[in-house]
């Protein structure tokens, strides 16, 4: 596969900035450490915006960090690249489809990047063909926690990064001022709340607030803010910081991937959800409670204990004991006073777990090698030598 070829990523702004969180980040890993030229195409600039304020929704075509970023619209006027990937299953544009099929004889090679699951099925789905008109296949790639799978992504220099960070005395204190965020009050537990909206806040933020020990909620944009305004009875605007008792919360802004990644390097625990958030937390090797997509069939359930599977296969009990009732509790919308109790006490033990987690997984190729490679055995499928 030429080093040079050009590839076409396709993202839906679903589920907020999960999504194109995930297509940004793979888009500049295959521009900056694989040298692809790579089209990134969205059909929402506005929320792609916030995460990276270089973007500029009026322009249907710019250049942002060495990626080619184009309006959804785009597409009906030009030609398919080499390599073409449908994020999570987006639906690309009739005209756009005739091209792909009529270059299929040509050697393009097609996937849909499928969303992250640790369920035991990806493996067998993984690379499986789907045959589409034209005589091409699609291939779904999935991400994932094995080596049966596709991977996460992962930079190549994201763990060294991370370790330098974390090394710099001052690199946690720069980070917090650069979100206007006051230093934490000494021994206190420091949390990043990105989180769905969820019922029974109120007690947990009660008990956080009356215990003994000083805990900060670093609270990101998004519903979770609005059960925290309940408790509060009050609106804890963007930027603003308030006490009550033994708890600090202080409201985020949007922020760039580079300074979310930091955010969740520097806290104690990492409450996160969705996708690209899931994997960031595992990469900062934190303690973390994970809220996934609750859907009405109660199909997360099964993705929930999937993860657990993986995720506390070799872990001890005290681990096990401490996470397996706050992930439950938080999930599930139960009373979480007792369970987080129990997750804090255990934190030493906490972090060991994440740290040797994190490092399974880094032993394992990332996601953007894994599609490069796949790309390339399609190709020689197709135009044998």
């Amino acid at each position: 596969m030429n080093q040079r070829d050009t590839w076409d990523l396709f993202c839906h702004v679903v589920d907020n900035f999960g999504d194109i969180g995930v297509g940004w980040r793979l888009a500049r890993q295959l521009v900056h450490e694989h040298g692809r030229n790579v089209r990134l195409f969205v059909d929402d600039l506005n929320t792609f915006r916030v995460i990276c304020p270089q973007v500029n929704p009026r322009l249907a075509q710019q250049s942002v960090d060495g990626v080619q970023v184009f309006n959804w619209g785009r597409q009906l006027q030009l030609e398919p690249g080499d390599v073409v990937v449908e994020l999570f299953g987006c639906k690309l544009a009739p005209a756009f489809l005739e091209r792909i099929q009529q270059r299929g004889a040509e050697g393009l090679r097609w996937f849909n990047l499928e969303h992250l699951s640790a369920e035991p099925w990806v493996e067998g789905s993984h690379l499986k063909p789907s045959p589409q008109p034209g005589g091409i296949n699609k291939l779904f790639f999935f991400p994932g926690f094995t080596p049966a799978t596709g991977g996460l992504i992962r930079e190549a220099d994201l763990l060294a990064r991370r370790d330098a960070w974390q090394a710099m005395p001052a690199a946690r204190r720069i980070a917090l001022r650069s979100l206007s965020l006051p230093p934490p009050p000494e021994h206190a537990t420091t949390v990043v709340l990105f989180s769905y909206a969820r019922a029974k806040m109120e007690s947990w933020l009660q008990s956080l607030a009356a215990a003994d020990r000083p805990t900060v909620l670093w609270i990101c944009p998004g519903p979770i803010i609005e059960a925290v305004n309940d408790w509060l009875h009050m609106q804890l605007l963007t930027g603003q910081t308030t006490v009550r008792g033994s708890l600090t919360l202080c409201a985020l802004p949007f922020m760039p991937q580079e300074r979310f990644d930091e955010l969740l390097w520097a806290a104690d625990v990492c409450i996160v959800r969705g996708e690209d958030s899931f994997v960031r937390a595992q990469w900062a090797a934190r303690p973390m409670v994970w809220h996934i997509y609750p859907q009405q069939d109660g199909a997360h359930d099964k993705k929930l204990d999937a993860f657990f599977d993986l995720y506390l296969k070799d872990a001890p009990a005290d681990v096990r004991d401490a996470i397996i009732p706050l992930w439950t509790a938080w999930n599930r919308n139960l009373d979480l006073d007792s369970a987080w109790s129990g997750f804090v006490a255990a934190l030493p033990q906490l972090r060991r777990h994440a740290r040797t987690w994190c490092n399974r997984l880094a032993s394992q190729p990332d996601l953007a090698s894994q599609l490069l490679t796949a790309g390339r055995t399609l190709q020689a499928r197709i135009l044998p030598l």
